[in-house]
């Protein structure tokens, strides 16, 4: 699951937005509220630590599209994609944006709004403490899946000791046509799940993936040239990007990874465009106001 900044007209403070969005520009502070409050297509959830959050109705069209096409495999198997590609995969996303908030907070930012799509989720969030913080914030977001993938192989060993009598962890999924074969395969499925999105956001250095964030980040606080960041990010995002759409394809079709890949070259793109015409400053990535 990725991060694209939200640039203020004052540049002493930006808005980011985790897990793949389009870079605005927002005139003010109570606008952005308003706009975000009445995101198209989203529907309100409620707030979490003061931090209001949506859903937007295009994750439950994918779900759908999803579980229909694994009926192909039985009823329990939809069953179980339903669960794990439903409730499982918003609270563990809802936790991963929680991240990257409170980190946000943490060095003196702020959170306006977490909205959850097909992509994975947004955190519209905006601080002014600098690369070396940003490189902290990026990173509390992959970090939750550690405690995650705990308490889901705590409930695997449970699930497989009632099923099989005992505790050894497998990561194979049973077919889930009971009810202790059906906890074992959610257990385990949430597992792989959470292991692939920590090491696919932290990991894969593209821009807007938590990863790209904390080459930038990085690259910034070791004093590397503003230009020369940008172009080495691009350089690396292009060939990834084609990679991920690529894996979309193989070893079979998954819609939601090909439009990953595509977000991926589509925000390098606008990246690169900012380097042709001379205005990284007003790039989200590299708007940071004063400070370390």
């Amino acid at each position: 699951l990725k991060s694209v900044e939200l640039a203020s007209e004052s540049h002493s403070n930006f808005k980011r937005k985790q897990f793949f969005l389009v870079q605005r520009q927002l005139p003010s502070r109570n606008i952005q509220a308003t706009m975000f409050g009445n995101l198209p297509g989203s529907v309100p959830l409620g707030s979490l630590v003061g931090i209001p959050i949506r859903l937007h109705l295009l994750f439950l069209v994918v779900l759908l599209a999803q579980v229909a096409g694994s009926f192909y495999y039985g009823p329990p198997v939809a069953l179980l994609w339903f669960v794990l590609l439903g409730p499982v995969l918003l609270l563990t996303v809802l936790l991963h944006e929680l991240g990257h908030a409170l980190a946000a907070r943490a060095v003196g930012g702020s959170c306006d709004l977490i909205l959850l799509w097909p992509l994975g989720g947004l955190a519209f969030i905006g601080h002014n403490a600098g690369p070396k913080a940003d490189i902290l914030v990026s990173a509390a977001g992959p970090a939750t899946h550690i405690p995650m993938t705990a308490i889901w192989l705590g409930g695997l060993a449970a699930a497989t000791a009632a099923r099989t009598g005992s505790a050894t962890i497998d990561l194979s999924l049973p077919y889930p046509d009971n009810g202790p074969a059906f906890a074992q395969a959610l257990c385990a499925a949430a597992v792989l799940m959470n292991i692939t999105l920590f090491a696919f956001n932290l990991l894969v250095p593209a821009y807007p993936l938590d990863g790209g964030r904390i080459l930038v980040g990085t690259l910034l606080s070791c004093g590397v040239d503003e230009y020369l960041t940008a172009k080495i990010t691009i350089g690396l995002a292009v060939p990834l990007g084609v990679g991920v759409v690529v894996w979309g394809f193989i070893p079979s079709f998954q819609m939601v990874t090909i439009l990953v890949g595509a977000f991926i070259l589509f925000s390098t793109w606008q990246l690169f465009e900012a380097v042709r015409k001379q205005q990284l400053g007003q790039h989200p990535l590299f708007s940071y106001g004063e400070g370390g």
